[in-house]
């Protein structure tokens, strides 16, 4: 009986740190900034930090892209409320895209930004893609940054 008694408890025990452990990993919600470019005045091939908490860190980097239509205008970015996670490489005549896969909280003030990077055909011309997430400040935190090669 004692040793019933001992397993159940140990048991629970697994139990309830395992549910911990999938407390702790929590989807993030973000939208994804569209119609902006990266200045040919920005050298640097990466950010130091891909989190941008400030609207000038960010005009220094980023210029808007307005088009005509109604989606033609830069997606609004209040930074008292929101960061921006930013994702992007050198300049390339090689094909390449970026999609987010994923954007979880691991720990406290731990984030993991799971995106996918499709490199595709030689081109006739450079580009500089990017990925732009737009996040609520109330997440803020150490971000990871896991790659899917495509």
């Amino acid at each position: 009986m004692k040793n019933k008694i001992q397993l159940l408890v140990t048991l629970s025990f697994v139990l309830l740190s395992s549910f911990g452990a999938i407390a702790q990993t929590q989807r993030i919600p973000y939208r994804t900034g569209d119609n902006y470019f990266i200045k040919n005045t920005f050298s640097e091939d990466k950010l130091a930090n891909p989190i941008i908490t400030d609207a000038s860190k960010f005009s220094e980097i980023f210029g808007m892209a307005t088009v005509m239509g109604p989606k033609g205008t830069p997606t609004p970015i209040n930074f008292k409320k929101e960061f921006i996670i930013a994702i992007f490489q050198q300049a390339s005549d090689i094909d390449l895209s970026y999609k987010a896969l994923s954007l979880t909280k691991t720990g406290p003030k731990k984030l993991l930004l799971t995106y996918e990077e499709k490199w595709g055909k030689k081109l006739t011309f450079s580009m500089r893609p990017f990925l732009l997430l737009i996040v609520d400040k109330k997440y803020l935190g150490e971000l990871t940054l896991k790659v899917v090669k495509k």
